[in-house]
């Protein structure tokens, strides 16, 4: 169905709109005009009219929301013909960011927007299961307040700031069997649900997205939309991997077992010792040690797998034997069942679940296996272990969830590209797998700001390798450098380590100095915002940080002028790291080395997020130079110095700082 009577009309109207709203940007004494925003949006334009998908990287500043926004905003204006819009992104903050960024567009259009935020059913409150915590907790007055609410339909979790995460992971929708509820029909999340199917512009966000493309391709969470835009699309490939991860978990498939084998023997005893349970047992003895050797193994060569819970494992001869054993087992018991006269839709479920998990194991041990294996250790254990699996070829299954020909997709972030190519994006996504919708690959929109005049990148020479044999002479010579730069700018710093073994090392060896500044570390204990907030409004403070602080910080102004990168961030092995790789003839060059420039591009676009922000970024890693072409040309920055005097000199005439430490 075309959504638009003609082209032509589409053409004129449409774009001369868009294009008129920019231009008026020129007079504005409230807005910037931004020359990338008016050709992203004019992409969008593209994308939406022929059905088509982009790729459009859009650098810190550009402004992408208004990018995509501004001409959805303008074709909602013809309630014929245009069929809504459907936004999906990667976390609850950014939805409620776009909701307000219309809001404000839509007074200034004068268009009438009704959004719908749609999010994921472990954000509201179950009542069922809210009724069945309140039997182990009579007269809470807190849970007493919350069940007032929720019988009114209130439910979800933003409506309870206040609300301990211990409490709400236990009264939350889920895995909850909603067909067979109670309140099924007057269920809050449930009418939600319905209400977005009768909506026309709705924000979700990945995991919703993805969840609803697997039901069915042509029935996403908004029937037909006109365009779908995934925003900080660098996100999605993890989402949809995640999405169809599978795991088996011992102590489950045991109970599976027992339950099955006291309905048709009436004797739990004897199973207990049975073969089939020592097997099972056995096969997942072998697999923890043979994780546990591999883990060890590549910790030696990578302290980042020390802040890992996963490890592949090598399928040894007698490991295949063992689990050959199981599956025969399996089998035997599948056939009791199905010999068993009274077999009912409990057993016949079970007998289903069985077979999954038989399957599962001769796929593990077949030549040809179709799944990439790996255990996940019980939190703090290294030993107990759940073999977890997902779909080698999942970019495959990417590609069958993105194929719909019935609307335009728009894919952005400002970390797509490595060196101003979106190959290894379009790869990981299946993306060059569908045929009959045309690909565009805007060239990136880099950055506005002005990184020549207020920001420098510090390549560090004199900091020895983190592959040095002597790990204690390597911490000595990182903090030793952090600690020069952090007193250069009297604090105001993000220290980002890939290591949280490494970060406590070095943060344990800088705080041994006097500091006038307050020096804050990331532990498992410190709620992630609440740190965010106080390394903020302390601004003169230092924080040490890993992980999801690598993109997941927005700090304008002076609380942040120093971003120190204390190591290149390569990706650990792993097996899906592998798997990749392995389609490559250098893999390491087309997997690791791109994995490591995104993650990059991550962490140093923590410093500019404004037009007024200056500082300094500093890699602290030599071997830089193995890969400075890859590196410069992936970074916006022009001023780049190995000299720490030029360091010092931009402090002091760029950031206002004269007593610097060298």
């Amino acid at each position: 169905m075309n959504i638009w009577k003609s082209p032509v009309e589409f053409d004129y109207k449409l774009y001369n709109e868009v294009e008129n709203f920019f231009d008026n940007l020129h007079s504005s004494k409230i807005h910037e005009y931004r020359e990338g925003q008016v050709l992203m949006a004019l992409d969008v334009l593209d994308a939406l009219k022929n059905k088509e998908m982009l790729l459009i990287e859009a650098g810190v500043g550009i402004g992408k929301s208004w990018g995509y926004l501004i001409p959805l905003l303008y074709a909602c204006k013809d309630k014929e013909k245009f069929q809504g819009f459907l936004i999906s992104t990667s976390s609850i903050a950014l939805q409620n960011q776009l909701v307000e960024e219309i809001a404000k567009l839509s007074k200034m259009l004068d268009i009438d927007i009704p959004v719908t935020v749609a999010k994921g059913k472990t954000n509201f409150i179950c009542k069922k299961r809210l009724e069945n915590y309140l039997k182990n907790h009579k007269n809470n007055e807190y849970l007493l307040s919350i069940k007032t609410k929720v019988d009114k339909g209130i439910i979800d979790k933003e409506e309870y700031p206040d609300i301990a995460a211990s409490i709400f992971k236990n009264i939350n929708i889920n895995h909850v069997n909603c067909s067979n509820c109670l309140y099924k029909n007057n269920c809050a999340y449930t009418l939600n649900r319905k209400k977005w199917k009768e909506a026309k512009y709705v924000i979700c966000n990945h995991d919703l997205l993805i969840e609803s493309l697997k039901r069915d391709n042509h029935d996403l969470i908004l029937k037909d939309p006109s365009l779908l835009v995934i925003d900080e699309a660098h996100n999605l490939e993890a989402k949809i991997r995640n999405s169809y991860q599978g795991k088996i978990d011992k102590d489950k498939l045991e109970a599976l077992i027992l339950k099955i084998s006291f309905i048709i023997n009436e004797d739990i005893e004897t199973y207990q010792d049975s073969s089939i349970i020592t097997s099972l047992n056995k096969v997942f003895r072998m697999i923890s040690t043979k994780a546990k050797y591999k883990y060890n193994k590549n910790a030696k060569e990578n302290i980042e797998i020390f802040d890992e819970e996963t490890s592949g494992f090598d399928l040894s001869n007698k490991l295949k034997e063992e689990i050959a054993s199981l599956i025969n087992y399996l089998e035997e018991l599948m056939n009791e069942v199905n010999c068993y006269q009274y077999l009912d839709n409990r057993l016949l479920n079970y007998l289903s679940k069985l077979k999954e998990y038989k399957n599962i194991f001769n796929d593990l041990i077949d030549s040809k296996s179709k799944n990439i294996y790996w255990v996940t250790f019980i939190p703090n254990t290294k030993n107990h272990i759940v073999l977890e699996y997902v779909r080698k070829d999942i970019y495959k299954e990417s590609a069958k969830l993105l194929s719909s020909k019935n609307y335009g997709k728009v894919f952005t972030s400002a970390t797509m590209t490595t060196s101003g190519d979106y190959n290894y994006f379009v790869n990981n996504l299946g993306l060059n797998e569908i045929n009959g919708i045309s690909l565009l690959k805007e060239f990136p929109q880099v950055s506005p700001y002005n990184y020549q005049e207020n920001a420098l990148l510090y390549l560090a020479d004199d900091v020895i390798s983190p592959k040095s044999m002597d790990r204690s002479l390597y911490l000595d010579s990182l903090a030793k450098k952090i600690n020069t730069l952090i007193n250069i700018t009297e604090g105001k710093s993000l220290v980002l380590f890939t290591s949280k073994k490494d970060m406590l090392e070095v943060y344990n060896r800088i705080i041994k100095e006097y500091h006038d500044f307050n020096i804050m570390v990331q532990k498992d204990h410190i709620n992630a915002d609440d740190l965010k907030v106080a390394f903020r409004d302390d601004l003169t403070s230092v924080l040490f940080a890993t992980g999801v602080f690598f993109e997941g910080i927005d700090i304008k102004g002076e609380s942040l002028e120093n971003v120190i990168i204390a190591k290149l961030p390569f990706p650990v092995v792993d097996p899906i790291i592998e798997e990749k790789s392995s389609y490559y003839k250098d893999g390491f060059k087309e997997v690791y080395l791109k994995e490591m420039l995104i993650k990059l591009k991550q962490g140093t676009g923590r410093l500019i997020r404004s037009s007024t922000d200056k500082g300094i970024v500093s890699i602290l890693d030599p071997r830089y130079r193995e890969y400075k072409e890859e590196i410069l040309s992936s970074l916006p920055f022009t001023n780049i110095t190995t000299d720490i005097d030029d360091v010092l000199a931009f402090a002091n005439n760029k950031l206002g700082i004269v007593k610097v430490k060298k």
